[in-house]
């Protein structure tokens, strides 16, 4: 286990690099005039100019400039400071707001997906092929072929505007206003939890170890509970381990329609000014927990399965 958590922690310090310097160069490495990039459309004095060039390390040219900024920039992270939005605001503040939102529907979308996919999933699985299974195939295809751009417009204005079941915008940040945009956030991961659900449960009752416990007699739901579900989930956890760095990364479009002051929205707003400080910090966050999120799920490998050993 000590080897495996080891080599572990070396492929998420590669890949956290990996990605980081990614994005960095894309928002930095590329730009003419970084500097007036930094200020967006304010003019620039000689003097600010100077000023900037020191503070960032532009002096320094080339490649080697380059990595030297990155470097200079990873080890402030590092030590948790995650520098100056182009607004003046330090990046942490702006995550400390909008973490909340986020967090919260993503729990939401979590609760929908384990609640409804899995169960529903399970249900379908047992009874393959039978009209509940066709219902649930025909509502994830459409699900899943339908834009989450559209199917939150058309969720806020029948379940909001229309019918008035739900707050169609957050004003006031209430977990009340956040149930929309959450179940909205967690549909494609509904539709496609539901699915592997379905099926995994579904190669699990023919497998010869379901056979042999049946033979034995023990009781059907026994042999669900005990037997199918505890093989079928290993997926399933897979899935949802990795769904929640997903959900958290993926709300940019869904914050926007219902105007959520989340970590997508300030994503989003952040790639539109070019605040490039605000996006590289943001996605470094991100980075670490979509990282951390997978070795949790891999390490519930071994809890679910008693097979599985790690050298």
């Amino acid at each position: 286990m000590i080897r495996f958590l080891i080599r572990r922690l070396l492929q998420m310090i590669v890949a956290f690099f990996g990605t980081t310097l990614l994005v960095y160069a894309l928002m930095f490495a590329a730009q003419n005039d970084p500097i007036q990039a930094l200020v967006g459309e304010r003019p620039v004095s000689d003097a600010q100019r100077e000023a900037l060039t020191k503070q960032f390390h532009l002096d320094k040219t080339g490649f080697g400039g380059f990595l030297y900024r990155y470097w200079d920039y990873i080890s402030h992270l590092l030590r948790g400071q995650l520098g100056t939005s182009l607004t003046g605001q330090p990046v942490s503040q702006i995550i400390s707001r909008a973490w909340p939102y986020t967090l919260e529907m993503a729990a939401i979308a979590i609760i929908m997906v384990m609640v409804v996919g899995v169960g529903a999933g399970v249900f379908a699985g047992i009874h393959k092929g039978g009209f509940f299974d066709n219902l649930t195939l025909l509502v994830t295809l459409i699900l899943i072929g339908v834009p989450v751009l559209v199917i939150g417009i058309l969720a806020s204005y029948l379940l909001g505007y229309k019918w008035g079941i739900f707050p169609v915008s957050s004003t006031d940040g209430t977990l009340w206003e956040l149930v929309l945009p959450g179940l909205v956030l967690g549909s494609l991961s509904l539709a496609t939890a539901l699915r592997l659900t379905s099926t995994s449960v579904a190669e699990n009752l023919g497998a010869d170890y379901v056979r042999t416990a049946n033979s034995k007699g023990l009781a059907r739901s026994r042999v669900i509970g005990a037997h199918v579900l505890r093989n079928s989930l290993i997926p399933i956890v897979t899935f949802l381990g990795v769904e929640i760095g997903n959900l958290m990364a993926g709300a940019i479009i869904t914050e926007r329609i219902f105007n959520v002051p989340g970590i997508g929205f300030n994503l989003y707003k952040a790639i539109n000014t070019e605040d490039g400080p605000t996006v590289v910090s943001i996605v470094s966050v991100l980075v670490v927990v979509f990282l951390v999120m997978n070795l949790v799920v891999d390490l519930l490998y071994a809890v679910l399965d008693p097979r599985i050993r790690y050298a």
